[in-house]
């Protein structure tokens, strides 16, 4: 985390006296059922978008761009948590001590759930996880000095991968659906036909079906009456 000096401390409070405490601009986060309205509002916060686009080179082109799909977001600021000894003038949130918005926003981030990030009169409204939380008391003043990064969440758990199954209390995702057994026995069972069509046009004998399924791999095939394609045995 990079340090702050004293230049620091008096630039961020005289950002919340000069913006955030005149302009009443919030930034609230929320996880599940809890909500806290950050103190004092940074005077800078930042948000990173990309794009996964790549670069290829294409024969007898030369470089070509191939576009990607949205890189989730980053959002990042730093500021502090007033002592309430201090009783400051731009507190714009909820006027807790510092303990309290370090113990909420460690638990949070270890909770491993989402946490909505609002700035008011702004377009920020998102899901996120926290990715980083560093503080420090720099001064001796009991104000605590932070830095939040938080990156966008996306729901994996989408209506069309949805199923019946359970969640996985690790991941957080659901199982995958069962495979179709019966589509699977059917394309094996046209396989084996096919293992046994190309003997026939290769070899002029249907039994020979075992030397092409050993060459290809083919392991959970096993043929009963070749010849008459009567019986197959799906392993």
């Amino acid at each position: 985390m990079k340090a702050w000096g004293a230049l620091g401390t008096a630039l961020n409070i005289a950002s919340a006296i000069l913006g955030g405490g005149n302009s009443k601009r919030q930034i609230i986060l929320s996880c599940e059922t809890e909500k806290v309205t950050l103190p004092v509002t940074p005077r800078v916060y930042e948000v990173s978008t990309g794009q996964g686009n790549k670069v290829v080179n294409v024969e007898q082109v030369g470089e070509a761009l191939v576009f990607g799909l949205p890189q989730a977001q980053r959002i990042s600021f730093q500021c502090f948590f007033p002592a309430s000894v201090h009783d400051y003038p731009f507190v714009v949130g909820d006027a807790l001590e510092p303990s309290f918005f370090i113990e909420k926003l460690r638990k949070w981030k270890e909770s491993r759930k989402p946490v909505r990030i609002i700035i008011t009169d702004s377009p920020v409204n998102l899901m996120t996880g926290i990715m980083k939380f560093d503080y420090k008391e720099q001064d001796g003043s009991r104000d605590i000095y932070y830095a939040l990064t938080l990156t966008e969440y996306k729901d994996l758990n989408t209506p069309l991968a949805n199923n019946n199954k359970q969640v996985d209390k690790t991941t957080g995702l659901k199982d995958r659906p069962s495979p179709d057994k019966k589509a699977d026995s059917a394309a094996k069972l046209k396989k084996a036909k096919d293992v046994v069509d190309v003997a026939k046009k290769c070899y002029g004998q249907a039994n020979k079906w075992r030397r092409i399924a050993q060459s290809n791999d083919l392991k959970d095939l096993a043929i009963n009456n070749a010849d008459k394609i009567g019986r197959l045995i799906i392993k």
